[in-house]
């Protein structure tokens, strides 16, 4: 009995030891094209952060500017892209349209990482949460009260910051200085008023056809960006309250001096005119014109030594002051649907606090306190430059009118009814109410 038991398990074991043999024996399964695949989907989490983290992360940064702002730009950011290992920049750069651009981005959720913005329209966007706010990074990199004050309220909004100033600029007159000279005409000077200027460019207005030489060249957009601007700032419009302000004293007689400089001075052509006469105040064909810090470098190398030239404040009218310009304040926001927002910020510092603050000069004012204000920066002049009076770059900011830029209405509404005012096609009251009346309709439809 007792044998049949041990021969019985013996015959169990011998089964199992089979079994187990049998299983142990099996083929291994031959490999699939799909296997890499699915290995690779079974690595530890350090290991696809390492295939990660060795991967450059590719941001894109939409920007307008002029041939010699891209130029920059473009340089500037080669040299950051050399000198990161982990991130790439791409530019978008946008010659003209750059709103159309970037209004079609926002509509199509396509936004690129970085986004060049004006604190003269900014603004509108910050409210609606386009733009993620700096101000954690602007804490962590100890860069509070680091830019130039007065640029900073157009970057903000209920508190925050949503861009990082890199340049800016304001504008003033320029003036031939030889003209003026071999006319004994006495030269323009900071405090002059808009009689002395009235009267440099009317003595100043010489010949006819071909060889006519102008006092005052106000036939570029600056004449339409002066018009709503020229007296205590009067905008024609008043984007918090939502009404159009073309209606008021201050900016009626601010078109009205525009106007007399083509109607009753003929001291400058009209921007009709202009065409017809080619070239700007570089040629010579003009005594002053209206400009602002990111002219120099060009008319530097356009004007070379045919003529010596200079640049001041603009005058004062005797009711409302020194005329007013524009505050324009280039700057740097990250969009609020970017997935790399610390990376973006390094390209922000890297252009609003870095070394490329000391090289801004040729396309504009570096926003950075340390420099723009730096005693060594007032007085220095860019090599090749001919000597000016650097002091009214920042003179210029005590009337600059900082504000939100309503490009729709300036361009379809404000210009339109302008040129026909100019070209003396249309008288100034039906001007003025046709920009009150057809603004408010944009204004409307903007706001609502």
């Amino acid at each position: 009995m007792l044998q049949r038991k041990k021969t019985a398990s013996l015959m169990i074991l011998m089964v199992m030891m089979l079994i187990l043999s049998s299983c142990g024996s099996s083929q291994a399964p031959t490999k699939t094209p799909d296997q890499p695949a699915k290995q690779a989907e079974n690595k530890t989490d350090s290991q696809a952060d390492n295939q990660t983290n060795s991967e450059k992360v590719e941001l894109r940064f939409l920007l307008w500017g002029n041939q010699k702002e891209i130029e920059c730009k473009k340089k500037w950011t080669e040299e950051f892209n050399a000198q990161n290992d982990k991130i790439h920049v791409n530019l978008e750069a946008i010659p003209e349209g750059f709103h159309e651009k970037l209004t079609v981005q926002v509509s199509s959720g396509t936004l690129a990482d970085l986004v060049q913005i004006a604190g003269d329209f900014g603004g509108e966007y910050f409210k609606k949460g386009t733009f993620a706010p700096l101000d954690d990074y602007i804490k962590k990199d100890g860069l509070e009260g680091a830019w130039v004050d007065s640029l900073m309220s157009g970057l903000s909004y209920n508190g925050s910051v949503y861009a990082a100033p890199t340049t800016f600029y304001s504008g003033f007159i320029i003036y031939n200085k030889t003209m003026f000279e071999e006319n004994n005409v006495p030269l323009p000077h900071k405090g002059w008023t808009e009689e002395e200027f009235l009267a440099a460019a009317k003595a100043l207005t010489k010949g006819e056809g071909d060889n006519k030489v102008w006092g005052a060249d106000f036939s570029s957009w600056w004449a339409y960006s002066l018009a709503r601007n020229l007296y205590a700032g009067y905008k024609a419009w008043d984007w918090e309250t939502g009404k159009m302000t073309a209606d008021t004293q201050g900016f009626r007689d601010g078109v009205q001096f525009v106007t007399d400089l083509y109607r009753v001075h003929q001291v400058s052509p009209t921007p009709t005119m202009a065409a017809d006469i080619g070239g700007t105040f570089e040629t010579g064909k003009y005594a002053m014109t209206i400009g602002a810090s990111w002219d120099m470098a060009s008319f530097n190398e356009a004007i070379g030594d045919k003529f010596e030239w200079d640049i001041v404040t603009f005058p004062a009218n005797p009711k409302y002051g020194q005329w007013r310009s524009p505050l324009w304040t280039t700057a740097i926001g990250i969009s609020a649907d970017s997935p790399h927002k610390d990376e973006a910020w390094e390209y922000i510092r890297y252009m609003s606090a870095g070394k490329v603050q000391e090289e801004m000069e040729i396309i504009g004012l570096p926003a950075l306190k340390s420099i723009s204000q730096d005693s060594n920066f007032i007085n220095s002049i860019p090599a090749g430059w001919k000597k000016f009076d650097k002091s009214v770059f920042f003179d210029a900011l005590d009337y600059a009118v900082d504000g939100v830029v309503l490009n729709e209405i300036q361009d379809e509404v404000i210009k339109v009814e302008l040129e026909l005012l100019f070209a003396g096609e249309q008288d100034i009251d039906t001007t003025l109410k046709n920009i009150q009346t057809k603004g408010q309709l944009k204004l409307d439809r903007m706001k609502g």
